[in-house]
């Protein structure tokens, strides 16, 4: 019997990956009701087919696909970000949650809390910051970056949007909140939701080990974060990996299968590092990988843009 632990998008995921393939699995999470921390933007072509695997069409979840993007004043067109109601998604996926006694696997999907797993010797946790408010600005993500980390605007639809910042600290967080609202227009106003949480800044091959005795870790848990913070699409290709290596009882290998099929990441967390660092040599060096990567995912950008973009 499998048990997992975090119902979020990795834990979800997995959960009824394992149920429609015939495996036996519970799912449990501390929470009693889906919340709306973070994480409202996904990659639209690689959910779509992610989540086609356990019969969700994302396009029923979609909330806005904006035309641009728009980073610190400068407008790239937008190619695959849309918005979704990620928390209508999750709680159309939670079932009655079950915890057993003695399973035979673990699944730690608990994010940052990583509660089944051993603790990362040099863990790198950013604060953030995140409102649900009311806004009459133009459809757009709006994203004001530092080296001290950045902060965001999504559109939800219907004049809402999710405006946050990570970064080095909180003072940070909410001091770059401060800078996007002057600088493209949003006003303080009293939010209809508002949270303080943690985003782990590590790739997964400083977040070993993935594999503690009868525990696996997906997810935040294990470093499935982008350098940009994006995070939904691959909490769920590492739930897919853990899948397939277990389908395969090939479990030993899933933690070199993470590093290979996740290597973006790496290079992404290598550069925030750079930046962090003022390495400029280091994020000069690394730029273009990541422009090419990108580029075909996300938005039209060219190396000669991001640099103008943060001053490298």
């Amino acid at each position: 019997m499998i048990q997992i632990f975090g119902a979020g998008v990795a834990g979800t995921y997995l959960y009824h990956l394992f149920e429609q393939n015939g495996y036996k699995a519970n799912i449990f999470d501390v929470r009693s009701s889906v919340d709306c921390r973070c994480a409202w933007g996904i990659i639209y072509s690689e959910a779509k087919e992610l989540y086609s695997r356990i019969g969700v069409d994302i396009d029923d979840y979609l909330l806005s696909k904006p035309e641009c993007v728009v980073v610190n004043g400068v407008v790239l067109k937008n190619k695959n970000i849309v918005t979704f109601d990620k928390k209508k998604l999750l709680r159309d996926l939670w079932v009655d949650f079950k915890k057993i006694e003695n399973p035979e696997l673990i699944i730690d999907a608990t994010g940052t809390s990583r509660a089944f797993l051993p603790p990362i010797k040099q863990d790198r946790l950013f604060p953030t910051v995140q409102y649900l408010e009311k806004q009459k600005i133009e459809e757009n993500i709006y994203i004001l970056a530092k080296n001290t980390g950045y902060s965001w605007a999504f559109p939800l639809g219907n004049n809402m949007w999710h405006v946050g910042a990570g970064a080095l600290s909180l003072e940070d967080a909410n001091e770059l909140i401060r800078k996007l609202r002057e600088k493209y227009g949003f006003k303080s106003c009293e939010a209809e939701c508002s949270c303080l949480a943690k985003i782990r800044m590590l790739p997964p091959s400083k977040c070993r080990p993935f594999i503690y005795q009868n525990v696996c870790g997906v997810g935040e848990a294990i470093g499935c974060v982008s350098g940009a913070g994006e995070g939904n699409v691959p909490a769920l290709i590492s739930s897919k990996v853990l899948f397939g290596c277990i389908e395969r009882n090939k479990l030993g290998e899933y933690e070199n299968c993470i590093v290979k099929e996740l290597e973006w990441l790496e290079v992404e967390q290598k550069f925030v590092e750079a930046m962090l660092n003022k390495k400029r040599f280091s994020m000069l060096r690394l730029l273009p990988k990541i422009v090419k990567f990108e580029r075909e995912r996300t938005v039209e950008h060219s190396v000669e843009t991001i640099r103008s973009i943060l001053g490298i």
